[in-house]
């Protein structure tokens, strides 16, 4: 049952938000590994509607979260720092939302990369020159952080760890001089400017023979 009650999963009563908990855990899906689809049967008016949820759910964490997050510059940019004791090694992908002083959306920072079975740390970067470029309204939060082992070929495709839930680190109001303007420089960024070079000279040639 879903209510607007500020109880259970409710934050706020009155606020015409209505809110559920879906807990397979404890139902006979609670060894169930993939897609559920909850469908919620609902009423206003005298008009009735269904609405549809799908949640990836897997019964096992690969990996759960320790320590406390924090907030630290990082070569010009920004970084959250946040510990996590692997239990299955491989390649996590973890996202969290960062807000300005103001709440405002205003990045998504990610992490993409493989993890070694037991203590890591993952950082999300904001990178500098965004920073410099929109100059947010210091300080930034990072909230709702999202992650999971990414898995291949089969289905479902993910195992997730806890989500963090809220605010997860609310940072200090940096100057903007502390951050870097200058552009990204990575690896990645100078393969591929060399392979859109080749084909813009492949190009170049091919119209010069059409010619």
């Amino acid at each position: 049952p879903f209510a607007d009650d500020g109880a259970g999963a409710d934050p706020v009563a009155g606020d015409s938000h209505f809110s559920a908990v879906l807990a397979p855990a404890q139902t006979s899906l609670a060894q169930f590994n993939g897609t559920i689809r909850t469908e919620v049967r609902y009423s206003v008016n005298g008009r009735n509607g269904i609405v549809l949820f799908d949640v990836i759910y897997s019964p096992d964490v690969p990996a759960t979260w320790t320590g406390q997050p924090r907030e630290v510059g990082d070569d010009g940019s920004l970084s959250y720092v946040l510990k996590a004791d692997v239990r299955q090694a491989g390649r996590y992908v973890v996202s969290g939302r960062v807000d300005d002083a103001k709440g405002r959306p205003f990045a998504l920072a990610s992490f993409n990369d493989v993890l070694r079975a037991g203590p890591n740390e993952i950082r999300l970067t904001v990178f500098g020159k965004l920073l410099h470029d929109k100059a947010p309204a210091m300080p930034l939060t990072l909230r709702d952080v999202d992650g999971y082992l990414l898995k291949e070929n089969v289905d479902p495709d993910r195992a997730l760890m806890p989500r963090l839930e809220g605010r997860v680190v609310v940072g200090k109001p940096h100057p903007l001089r502390s951050f870097s303007s200058a552009e990204y420089a990575g690896e990645e960024r100078t393969r591929h400017l060399a392979e859109f070079a080749k084909d813009a000279s492949r190009a170049t040639e091919a119209l010069a023979a059409f010619d």
